[in-house]
């Protein structure tokens, strides 16, 4: 059987996640990826993260539990306690990171309408699902859709789908809990992306493996209610930092970033860093910089 994926042709990533999944021995069958994005902003990186842990209980009691250890998302954090940091630096926790550059030249929309006919014709898909296809393609054709919430949507869905192609093809997996960050990439045409998903996932493992179970947890659409959020914030976090980073300069604006990018992110074999580019994706070594002056500068320094 051919066990390459997409994520395992990085050098970067495989010895990190080797060094990983021996500091959680023995692995587990069911895992947890949260994931969270900064998008569009004009004054952050476009910036996406996926943090990926063993599953570690019963839902109600991890939120409890993530709750009280990060109970703030990072716009309300003015400096992080050292319980914080410490916690976000826990071994359960590994973390891959995409910095995106040019992301109007990175996605092809013409990928994803092709997706959405491909999935429309799968004969094992129900018959709501199907319509719920069709109503979203109706929606490409008249352009009433946002175009950068579609590459959006598309970006995400596809870095899903590669990671649930590496969690199965290498480690057996038999379940997975995804819970995304709650915005428009979630609920746009009636939450499509579990069906977008679900194609990027299906055509990565293509028939190797048995597919796992998929989970995806969303808010309550009759209260909007999201008990997940806790599973959000560890990515939130990492997020909020590596959308803040000037590379150019090697410098973030807040305190609070710093904090986390000297205390938690430099020299962490769990945090994998990837730069995509519209004509590569690339993995990204980081390092302290010896010259650092903490007033003035980050510990950054990609290579």
């Amino acid at each position: 059987m051919n066990t390459k994926t997409f994520l395992s042709k990085f050098p970067t990533f495989s010895k990190k996640w080797g060094v990983y999944q021996k500091g959680i021995a023995p692995l587990p069958l069911g895992w947890t990826v949260m994931s969270d994005y900064c998008l569009d902003n004009p004054l952050k990186q476009d910036c996406i993260t996926f943090t990926i842990s063993p599953i570690l209980g019963q839902l109600q009691q991890v939120a409890h539990f993530l709750s009280k250890k990060l109970p703030r998302d990072i716009k309300q954090v003015r400096y992080f306690s050292d319980e914080e940091l410490s916690f976000l630096s826990n071994k359960v926790f590994f973390s891959l990171v995409f910095v995106i550059k040019d992301k109007k030249h990175l996605v092809n929309m013409d990928f994803l309408k092709e997706d959405i006919q491909k999935l429309q014709s799968n004969s094992f898909i129900p018959e709501v699902f199907r319509q719920r296809l069709k109503n979203f393609e109706q929606s490409l054709k008249s352009k009433n859709l946002p175009k950068k919430v579609l590459q959006n949507l598309s970006l995400v869905s596809f870095i899903f789908g590669k990671i649930v192609e590496f969690l199965t093809i290498k480690h057996y997996t038999e379940e997975i809990h995804w819970f995304p960050d709650r915005d428009s990439i979630m609920t746009v045409g009636n939450g499509i992306i579990r069906e977008l998903s679900n194609i990027q996932c299906t055509n990565s493992i293509a028939g190797r493996r048995k597919y796992p179970k998929i989970s995806i947890g969303i808010e309550n659409p009759n209260t909007n209610e999201f008990v997940f959020d806790p599973f959000t914030r560890y990515p939130d976090i990492i997020t909020g930092v590596f959308s803040s980073i000037d590379f150019e300069s090697q410098r973030v604006d807040k305190v609070k970033h710093l904090q986390v990018l000297e205390d938690v992110i430099i020299n962490n074999p769990r945090i994998v860093l990837f730069s995509m580019d519209p004509d590569k994706i690339s993995c990204v070594n980081l390092r302290r910089a010896s010259c650092l002056e903490r007033k003035t500068g980050s510990a950054l320094i990609g290579g």
